[in-house]
């Protein structure tokens, strides 16, 4: 995994089974309510047909979320008429309609497809509403005195055209609200994006794939009226910065805290950065230049033309190419770390190799195997040349292991032909897979950085095909029996539920040789698992000559596997922080730091799904994944591996005491089918390991779109008397999932 999120092995469940299917009705655990006339939908590029979309645009539209929620239990969405419609979940979990406005229905255009409307909650009665077509509204809502049923105004329009002194068109320009961040009663930042398309090219399929896409942040006062069809009225919106990128992001929110002014934290498979006559990396903006050049002279050309190196274009893309790579040498360097021991495993044992410098003897090593402890050191090394990492290994001479051995079938033996230490340890407990050797005890927890850091597996040969074929036999059927069922199932197989397998899946990447790619909502249909993305930190900082922009990313991408439930809490956006990333077969939910650049500094491990990758692999339709969060503060549990002498996971050994308050967090993920198939679309709901057992987890699965409901649309969760109801739109209803998480 990257180094932005180091696992807590406390938290992982190598010893996890399977998930049991718990039972759902869906007359008591569903209330479905029919849409007013017409109800919604996500169909609207036929008004600019004449438009062609880049392969990133049309994804991003697939994996769109219409619906949009306060904290209020209050929502928005766009009906097919461009009406804007308000609803209010009561109190008895009876949603009341109301139509607060009416958006002006877009005129077809040559230039610039349009987008969806969007809508952001910026206050608890003002909403930002986008119209697709480049025009802001604010909408402000009042309720009448029943509560139940709302009015709504448009009390500002803001056309986006008129204030990108830049736009290579007079026309407004489309763009689609990302986050919102309310600085004070008068001062509200909008993230916003736009697609940026080339100017001097035929508009054509080929052309629209050098689409650019703009990351802009604009200021406003949500209390400010002025004349909506008045386009003069537009002087008080202002451009804080804007940045380029090669790819749409995929979750943005605005990160602060007491210690620092806070910044956008931005999701996407591609940096933003600097425009071209920005200061800052001009030379990554000079190799995009050169690369858009050369696809432009080649899309001019035909299909299938090439240039030929010695063309001008050519020569800059070589040059700009040679100097990106010298200035990333550094960083790959950093990447191919080197570590004082290499290790790998198997059901029952674990090989540990130490490579060490050819004028140590066999009499200068002192080694001493016990069932829970590692002690290692080497006399007589001041006048040995040793390197780096190997005196890390040795500046702390006892180490625990991560779980127990049998120290009287493990060994040790000096192979000096190969100047290398070569350790086999016989594990206690078969079948449990270790994901380190050696394990920070209670005691030791105050480390402070001189000691090794942790050393990855290395997979054998052996294991990796083993792990190939178990995989690839997920697809085979077997011939003499039922054939529901696998043909011999490896054991690296973790025990899930059978249900969980689909033994007809076509894509040979769902969980192969290239798992790790992208989910539905992400990737718009694919069945693999998880979005590659990069972590960008985006602040603001003063000096003398005014305000300046910084946009830092992470050096490595992380598989991203869900994003949270919007609206789920009132707990200052805490809603909007925590992303699960792919690990093996896990699913790891990460905290941010509240106090340094998130783009550099590591996340917080805070709870994990076990297998959830594995059985988000098996399904073919989903459209949108999401997680809720919840903390119980005060808690006194003890995880099975938190504050305990390092042992094998069955020992009896007791646990130590806790001095403090555990606070307990928990995570169940919703992945949703997209419904827009013959038949029904799922929710399928995976709950956290069981407080009495932690191997086992249960899921549910329910309807709850397709059919007469409609395709889905959105998602968001809103509190109604004290509890999450989760709420979903599909074009036909919107549905109130109860009594569920």
């Amino acid at each position: 995994m990257s180094y932005l999120f180091p696992s807590d092995r406390t938290l992982l469940y190598p010893q996890f089974e399977t998930y049991k299917l718990q039972s759902l009705d869906p007359e008591n655990d569903l209330s479905t309510f029919n849409l007013p006339e017409p109800g919604s939908t996500q169909s609207r590029i036929g008004y600019n047909s004449s438009s062609h979309l880049s392969f990133k645009e049309v994804r991003n539209r697939i994996g769109w979320d219409h619906l949009s929620v306060n904290q209020d239990g209050k929502g928005i969405y766009i009906d097919k008429d461009w009406g804007v419609i308000g609803f209010t979940i009561n109190d008895d979990l009876v949603p009341t309609f109301s139509k607060l406005a009416s958006l002006p229905v877009p005129i077809s255009s040559s230039d610039q497809p349009f987008e969806f409307p969007s809508v952001t909650p910026l206050t608890s009665s003002k909403w930002a509403i986008s119209s697709g077509s480049g025009s802001l509204y604010i909408l402000s809502t009042s309720s009448h005195t029943d509560q139940h049923t709302q009015e709504g105004e448009f009390i500002a329009r803001y056309d986006i055209s008129s204030i990108m002194t830049d736009s290579p068109s007079k026309e407004p320009s489309p763009f689609l609200l990302r986050a919102s961040h309310t600085v004070s009663e008068d001062e509200v930042n909008l993230l916003i994006t736009r697609s940026i398309r080339p100017s001097d090219t035929k508009r054509n399929i080929t052309s629209a794939q050098l689409t650019k896409f703009e990351l802009i942040e604009i200021t406003l006062n949500p209390n400010l009226r002025n004349e909506v069809d008045d386009q003069q009225s537009i002087d008080n919106l202002k451009v804080n910065w804007k940045l380029l990128g090669g790819d749409l992001p995929i979750h943005c929110y605005w990160s602060s805290s007491k210690d620092t002014e806070g910044g956008w934290v931005v999701l996407s498979s591609e940096g933003y950065k600097l425009p071209i006559n920005g200061s800052e990396n001009a030379e990554e903006s000079e190799i995009e230049r050169t690369k858009r050049e050369r696809e432009e002279k080649i899309s001019k050309l035909g299909l299938g033309a090439s240039l030929s190196p010695s063309t001008s274009t050519e020569a800059e893309l070589a040059d700009a190419q040679k100097r990106k790579e010298d200035t990333e040498m550094d960083v790959e360097e950093e990447e191919n770390k080197v570590y004082p021991y290499s290790w790998t495993q198997n059901s029952d044992s674990i090989n540990m190799i130490i490579p060490i410098p050819k004028e140590i003897k066999r009499e200068d090593i002192q080694l001493i195997l016990s069932s829970t402890t590692f002690s290692f050191s080497i006399s007589n090394t001041s006048s040995i040349d040793t390197s780096y990492e190997l005196d890390r290994f040795l500046s702390k001479k006892d180490k625990a292991f991560w779980a127990e051995i049998d120290s009287e079938l493990s060994r040790w033996i000096f192979d000096s032909t190969r100047n290398q230490i070569e350790i086999d340890l016989t594990k206690i407990d078969q079948n449990v897979r270790w994901p380190s050797i050696f394990s920070v005890s209670a005691d030791n927890d105050e480390d402070d950085g001189d000691g090794e850091e942790e050393v990855p597996e290395t997979l054998s040969t052996e294991m990796l095909e083993s792990v190939r074929q178990s995989f690839n036999s997920i697809k085979t059927r077997n011939e003499n029996e039922d054939k529901d069922e696998p043909m011999n199932p490896h054991p690296a197989i973790p025990a899930l539920l059978r249900e969980e397998m689909d033994f007809d899946l076509d894509d040979d990447e769902a969980f192969g040789e290239n798992a790790g790619g992208e989910y539905d909502e992400l990737s718009g249909g694919s069945t693999k698992v998880g979005k590659e993305v990069l972590i960008g930190y985006i602040t603001k900082s003063r000096d003398d000559d005014g305000s300046i922009v910084s946009s830092n990313w992470s050096k490595t991408s992380t598989s991203i596997l869900s994003t949270p439930l919007t609206g789920s809490t009132n707990q200052s956006n805490r809603d909007q922080r925590g992303i699960i990333i792919k690990s093996a077969v896990d699913g790891l939910l990460f905290d941010p730091p509240t106090n340094a650049d998130i783009s550099k500094n590591p996340w917080k491990h805070i709870s994990t799904n076990p297998a959830l990758a594995f059985v988000l692999s098996s399904k073919k339709d989903l459209r949108l994944i999401k997680h809720l969060t919840t903390i119980s503060a005060g808690s006194t549990e003890i995880h099975p591996h938190e504050n305990v002498e390092p042992t094998s996971p069955s020992s009896s050994k007791r646990q130590k005491p806790s001095t403090e308050t555990q606070n307990i967090a928990e995570t169940t993920v919703l992945a949703f089918d997209s419904g827009s198939s013959i038949g029904q679309g799922n929710l399928y709901i995976y709950y956290p390991p069981g407080k009495g057992d932690r191997n086992v987890a249960k899921q549910g699965v329910i309807p709850v779109s397709g059919g007469e409901k409609g395709a889905l649309l959105g998602v968001g969760a809103v509190t109604v008397k004290g509890k999450q109801v989760v709420v979903i739109l599909t074009e036909k209803s919107l549905v109130l999932l109860k009594n569920v998480v």
